[in-house]
C-alpha cells in the first residue's frame, strides 16, 4: 500500500515539475512511462534520493539514526496482524459456538421427535436469508457496474494544473464492500421475518370482512404485515441502490469532469422512479391501515372514523396517483428534458402531503366532526363496538339478569350443597408459604406455585389445592459439587394437596396428599418430578453414580438416607461417545463431561427442563398463559399450559391496555392446549380451536406438530380448566364492549354511561384488581354444581356490584361463559364492601 502510495505521490511530484517548466519557459525532458527498472529521474527525485541517502549513511550532513530492526514499518504491521488476528480467533469461537448450539439442538429436537419442527424453521430462515442477501447484492452491483459503464468519458479533471487521479477502482471496491454488508442486513431482516413470509403464504381468508373496507379480516393479519415489510424492504433497498450508484459516479467524477448525460439520467430516473411507486404502495396500505387510527374520541380508541374514511382515505389515493404521476415523469426524463415537469410534481407532491394529507384532515375534524361528535361518528362507533366484540369473542358471552334475592332457607341450602362444602377456605398465597414450611421434607425441595383443580374425592367432586415438590440446587448450599447437582439429585419427588376447606383443629391444612405419601383417593402413579418449573438446569442420567430418588427419612431432618433409582424416559439426548460429550461440554461451557469417569456409553443429557423453556422452545410463535398448572392424571404427573394465537392487526377493534398480559393485542385465542410429561419431558400439543384461522395456518406450515382433542385422554380433558389470563383479558375487553353493537350501544358507549370495572383488592397493603376465582358452584338456572370461574364487575364509579362472569369449563360445556347482570336500579355490595 505505502509502494502504491509512494508511485503516486511521485507521479504528482512529476507532473507538477513538468507544469512548472513550461510555466517558466525551460526546458523539460519527457520520456514515456519506464520501464520496469527505470523511471523518468526529476530534481525532486534526487533530492529524495539524498535524503534517504543521508538517512542511511549517514550523508547529507544530518543527523544519522540507527536502522530499525526489520524496517521502519514493522510495528503497524505488527499491530495490524495482532489485530486480525484476534478479530479471527473471535470470529471463529463465534462460528464454533453457534455450530455446537446447532448441532446439539438437532440432536436435542431428534430426541423429543420434533426435528421436522426445527427443519422447517431453519430452512426457511436460511431460504430467506438467501433471498434477502441477494434481492438486495444483485441490483446494487448490477447499478455500481452501470455507473462505470455509462459515466461519460470527458476530459480529466484537473486541480491546481495536475490531472486528478483515477481512484475509481478503489472507491469501486469500497461500494461493492458496503453493498455487501448491507445486503448482509437485509437477509438479517428476511430471516427475521420468516413468520411473516410463511403466514402470509400459508395464511386463508376468515369469511368475515371489515365494515370499512370489506377486506377480509385474513388480509389484514397475513397479507398486511408482509406488504408493509416487503414496501419497508424496497424503499431501504432502493435508497441503498440509490447512494451507491451515486458513489460510482462520484468517484468516476474525481478524475472525469462529471456530466449529467442521457444515460446517466436514465439510470438515476429509473431508480427514483421505482422508489416513488413503492412510496405510491405504501399510501394504499396507509388506506388499509386506517382502521388502526387513534385520530377521533380523543384517541381512547383505535378504529377508523369520519375523518379517516372521508378526509385521511381520498387524501391517500391522492397522494398516491401523484407519486405515481412523478414516477412517470422521471421515466419520461429518460427520453426527454422534462426537469421543468419534474420540479412541478415534486412540489406538487410535497404541498399535497402538507394540505392534503395533514391541514385537511384536521380541518375536517376540527370544523365539521367536533361540534357534533357523536351524531357524526355514531356509525362508525357501532362498527367498532361490533369489531371489538367480535375480536375477543365477547358475542359469545351469554348475558342474563340475576336479582339476588332469592330467599335462603334451608332447602336453598340443601340444593347447593356441593356448592358449601367447596367453599374456599385457604387463598394460595399463603398457603403456599405453609406448604413450604410443612411439607418440604428436605433443605433442596421446594414449592413454586399452588394449582387449583376438581377431582372425585370419596364418590364426590371435590376442589383440591395441589403443588409439586420440585428440586432447587440453589438450596444445596455447601453440598453443591457437580456431582450432586448434575448427577445424583436429578428430580422431585410427589406433590401436597388439600381440599379447599379442610382445616384441622390446629388450624392447619387437612392433607389429602402429603410427604412421599400416594393416597389411593388422588393416586399418582409416577410421582417423580424432572420437568417442571423450576428445573432449569440439565443433569445426566444413566451415569455408574445412582441417582437420589426420595429421602427415606421424612420426618423434617437434613439425614441424607434416601431410595434410588434411574430415569427411564425417552427424550434424553445420549452422550455415550466422545463427540457427543465434547459437544455438550463445549454448550454448557463445562469441562467434567468430557474427564468425568461416572458417564458409560448410556448416560444422558437432559437440558430444557424448564416447562416455560423447553415449550417455548418448540413453538416460539404461541404466546403462553402466566400460569402452567399442575394434573394428576392417567397415571402421571402432568403439566397443562394454555397457548394463545394472537394479533395486533384485527381492523377496528381496540387493543388491550398496557397493563394487560397482552398489552397491544386487539385479538386473542386460547387455540392450543400444551401438556408436558413430568417424567419424561414429552411435549404435546393439542388444538383447542382447530378451525381459528391463525393456528390452522401454522398447522399447515408444521404439519405434524399439532394433535387433535380427540387424542387427549378423557381422564386430562376432565382437568381442563379455563385460562385465566384469557379470562381476565375478555373481562378487560368486556367491562367497555359489553354493550350492544347498535345506534343505543353507540350513544351509551360515547357517554360513557355504563362502564364497568375490575374491583380492587386489597394485597400487601395495596390495591390491586380482584383475581378471578376457580369454584364449585351451581349456576343460577343450572341444575347441578361444576367448575366455573368466576370475576366480579363493579360500576367504573362505585363500589357495589353490578354484573359477574362466570366461564365454565366441565365437559360438555367447556368455553361456555355467562355475564350475571343485575337488574338496574338495585344496589348489591361489591367484594371491597363486605
Amino acid at each position: 500500500m505505502s509502494g502504491w502510495f509512494d508511485k503516486l505521490l511521485e507521479e504528482l511530484q512529476r507532473r507538477q515539475a513538468e507544469a512548472d517548466a513550461q510555466r517558466e519557459g525551460r526546458p523539460f525532458e519527457r520520456r514515456d512511462a519506464p520501464n520496469a527498472g527505470e523511471r523518468n529521474v526529476t530534481p525532486i527525485d534526487e533530492e529524495r534520493q539524498q535524503r534517504r541517502a543521508g538517512r542511511t549513511n549517514g550523508g547529507g550532513g544530518g543527523p544519522t539514526f540507527p536502522p530499525v530492526a526489520g524496517g521502519g514499518d514493522v510495528p503497524w504491521r505488527r499491530y495490524l496482524l495482532i489485530g486480525g488476528g484476534i478479530m479471527a480467533l473471535l470470529f471463529v469461537l463465534g462460528l464454533l459456538g453457534g455450530v455446537v448450539n446447532l448441532i446439539t439442538d438437532v440432536m436435542w429436537y431428534d430426541a423429543l421427535g420434533r426435528r421436522d419442527v426445527l427443519q422447517t424453521r431453519l430452512w426457511s430462515q436460511v431460504a430467506l436469508f438467501g433471498i434477502g442477501f441477494i434481492a438486495m447484492l444483485l441490483p446494487a452491483l448490477l447499478s455500481i457496474w452501470l455507473a462505470t459503464r455509462i459515466s461519460p468519458q470527458a476530459p480529466v479533471r484537473q486541480l491546481g494544473g495536475i490531472d486528478m487521479p483515477d481512484a475509481s477502482r478503489v472507491i469501486g471496491i469500497v461500494l461493492i464492500v458496503v453493498a455487501v454488508l448491507l445486503s448482509l442486513g437485509s437477509a438479517a431482516a428476511w430471516s427475521g421475518n420468516w413468520e411473516t413470509v410463511l403466514l402470509f403464504l400459508n395464511g386463508a381468508e376468515w369469511g368475515i370482512t371489515d365494515p370499512i373496507l370489506g377486506r377480509d379480516i385474513g388480509y389484514y393479519v397475513f397479507d398486511l404485515p408482509f406488504w408493509r415489510f416487503l414496501l419497508g424492504w424496497a424503499s431501504t433497498t432502493l435508497i441503498v441502490v440509490g447512494l451507491l450508484t451515486l458513489g460510482a459516479y462520484a468517484a468516476r467524477a474525481l478524475h472525469w469532469q462529471f456530466r449529467l448525460s442521457a444515460p446517466v439520467r436514465a439510470h438515476l430516473s429509473v431508480i427514483g422512479a421505482l422508489l416513488l411507486v413503492v412510496i405510491a404502495g405504501g399510501y394504499q396500505l396507509d388506506i388499509a391501515e386506517l382502521t388502526y387510527s387513534t385520530r377521533g374520541l380523543g384517541g381512547n380508541v383505535q378504529a377508523a372514523l369520519y375523518t379517516d374514511v372521508n378526509a385521511q382515505l381520498p387524501a391517500s389515493v391522492i397522494l398516491t396517483i401523484v407519486a405515481l404521476a412523478a414516477a412517470a415523469l422521471l421515466l419520461l426524463n429518460t427520453w426527454f428534458r422534462t426537469l421543468w415537469l419534474l420540479a412541478v410534481a415534486g412540489g406538487a407532491w410535497l404541498v399535497l402531503s402538507v394540505v392534503v394529507g395533514g391541514l385537511y384532515p384536521s380541518f375536517v375534524q376540527t370544523v365539521q366532526v367536533n361540534p357534533n361528535e357523536l351524531n357524526v361518528e355514531r356509525e362508525y362507533i357501532v362498527d367498532h363496538i361490533e369489531s371489538t366484540r367480535a375480536a375477543f369473542d365477547l358475542d359469545a358471552i351469554e348475558q342474563r339478569r340475576f336479582t339476588g334475592e332469592q330467599e335462603l332457607t334451608r332447602d336453598v341450602f340443601d340444593e347447593d350443597a356441593t356448592t358449601i362444602e367447596n367453599l374456599r377456605l385457604w387463598d394460595y398465597r399463603p398457603l403456599l408459604t405453609t406448604f413450604g414450611q410443612q411439607q418440604i421434607l428436605r433443605r433442596y425441595y421446594t414449592f413454586s406455585d399452588v394449582d387449583i383443580d376438581r377431582y372425585e374425592v370419596g364418590g364426590e367432586q371435590r376442589q383440591i389445592m395441589l403443588s409439586a415438590r420440585e428440586l432447587d440446587v440453589d438450596r444445596f448450599g455447601d453440598s453443591r459439587t457437580w456431582t450432586n447437582e448434575r448427577l445424583v439429585y436429578t428430580h422431585g419427588y410427589g406433590i401436597t394437596a388439600v381440599p379447599v376447606d379442610a382445616v384441622t383443629d390446629q388450624g392447619t391444612p387437612d392433607y389429602l396428599v402429603s410427604g412421599i405419601d400416594n393416597d389411593p383417593q388422588l393416586p399418582v402413579g409416577e410421582p417423580r418430578i424432572y420437568f417442571g418449573e423450576e428445573s432449569d438446569t440439565y443433569i445426566v442420567t444413566g451415569t455408574t453414580t445412582a441417582e437420589f430418588d426420595y429421602p427415606l427419612d421424612t420426618d423434617g431432618g437434613d439425614g441424607e438416607a434416601g431410595a434410588e433409582t434411574v430415569w427411564d424416559g425417552s427424550t434424553g439426548v445420549g452422550i455415550g461417545n466422545p463427540l457427543a460429550r465434547a459437544l455438550f461440554a463445549l454448550r454448557f461451557s463445562d469441562f467434567n463431561l468430557l474427564i468425568s469417569n461416572q458417564l458409560t456409553d448410556q448416560s444422558q443429557v437432559l437440558f430444557r427442563r424448564a416447562i416455560q423453556e423447553r415449550v417455548p422452545e418448540i413453538a416460539p410463535f404461541l404466546a403462553y398463559d402466566g400460569d402452567p398448572y399442575l394434573v394428576s392424571a392417567d397415571d402421571r404427573v402432568l403439566w397443562v399450559w394454555d397457548a394463545y394465537t394472537v394479533s395486533n392487526r384485527y381492523p377496528n377493534a381496540q387493543p388491550l391496555p398496557s397493563t394487560s398480559r397482552f398489552a397491544g393485542a386487539n385479538y386473542l385465542r386460547n387455540s392450543v392446549k400444551v401438556v408436558v410429561d413430568a417424567y419424561d419431558g414429552t411435549v404435546r400439543f393439542f388444538l383447542a380451536e382447530p378451525d381459528e384461522p391463525i393456528i390452522a395456518a401454522y398447522a399447515r406450515i408444521f404439519p405434524d406438530l399439532f394433535e387433535p382433542m380427540s387424542a387427549m385422554p378423557d381422564e386430562l380433558q376432565a382437568h381442563l380448566r379455563y385460562p385465566e389470563d384469557l379470562f381476565v383479558a375478555q373481562n378487560e375487553a368486556y367491562r367497555l364492549y359489553h354493550l350492544p353493537a347498535t345506534d343505543s350501544g353507540a350513544t351509551t358507549f360515547y357517554n360513557e354511561d355504563d362502564r364497568w370495572a375490575i374491583p380492587v383488592d386489597v394485597v400487601n397493603g395495596t390495591g390491586e384488581p380482584t383475581e378471578p376465582y376457580y369454584v364449585i358452584m351451581r349456576i343460577p338456572g343450572e341444575e347441578e354444581a361444576e367448575f366455573v370461574l368466576i370475576q366480579p364487575m363493579v360500576p367504573e364509579d362505585r363500589p357495589n356490584m353490578i354484573a359477574w362472569v362466570a366461564a365454565r369449563m366441565d365437559p360438555g360445556v367447556y368455553g361456555e361463559r355467562i355475564a350475571f347482570q343485575f337488574p338496574t336500579g338495585t344496589s348489591t355490595q361489591g367484594p371491597v364492601q363486605i
